[in-house]
């Protein structure tokens, strides 16, 4: 019967599912005790929890590779992912991020699971929609910030980083964050400028002036 299951399973390309979808192909298959089967499936590695109430598919017979985007945006919302991982996928950063942090308008959390850590920081409502960007993936779709929206949100949300003149924006994007200049002049500057203007933050109005003198 595990055949069936994973059939069904399978139909969705990110394998990512929730329990309330699980539960109803269960119960279309004929199952009765739906929670030990999801226990056994578990025992199994067929399904793995990312949280309580949301697993990812492992096909027992075929290794399907799951997109951590995709997950980073399941696990809470709304949210989209940010940060150094965001500017390691654009290229904007060498080294290669596997913690993977997102952004949301609701509180701040972590998640630790199979997969890795899983971190959201929360920012005002106002800043959410700003410079995000819809990446499509054979997974399916997920949201990110833009390579502005990302520098924007690593010198926002970072604590205790302290920028207070443009020589500390130099030595934070170039010395600490190992960006190349040629990266920093084919920024947006209007995602930065807005930013700046909505956040009223310091930190941003100083990396927007850099910007500008580059």
């Amino acid at each position: 019967m595990n055949t069936a299951i994973e059939k069904y399973l399978a139909k969705n390309k990110s394998f990512i599912v929730e329990k309330s979808t699980l539960m109803s192909i269960l119960s279309n298959l004929g199952y009765l005790s739906i929670n030990d089967k999801i226990s056994d499936l578990k025992k199994k590695g067929i399904l793995i929890s990312l949280k309580k109430g949301l697993y990812v598919y492992r096909s027992s017979i075929n290794e399907n590779v799951v997109s951590k985007e995709l997950m980073a945006n399941n696990l809470f919302g709304p949210s989209y992912i940010s940060m150094d991982y965001a500017l390691s996928f654009h290229g904007m950063i060498p080294e290669k991020v596997f913690h993977v942090t997102s952004v949301t308008t609701k509180r701040s959390v972590s998640f630790e699971n199979h997969f890795g850590t899983f971190s959201y920081r929360q920012i005002a409502t106002e800043l959410f929609n700003l410079g995000l960007q819809i990446i499509n993936s054979e997974w399916g779709n997920f949201l990110m910030a833009s390579k502005e929206k990302a520098l924007c949100d690593k010198m926002f949300l970072t604590k205790d980083l302290k920028i207070t003149s443009l020589k500390d924006v130099f030595e934070f994007l170039e010395q600490d964050l190992r960006i190349e200049t040629d990266e920093l002049i084919n920024l947006n500057h209007s995602v930065i400028e807005n930013y700046y203007r909505i956040s009223k933050s310091k930190k941003i109005g100083l990396l927007n002036k850099f910007l500008v003198k580059l």
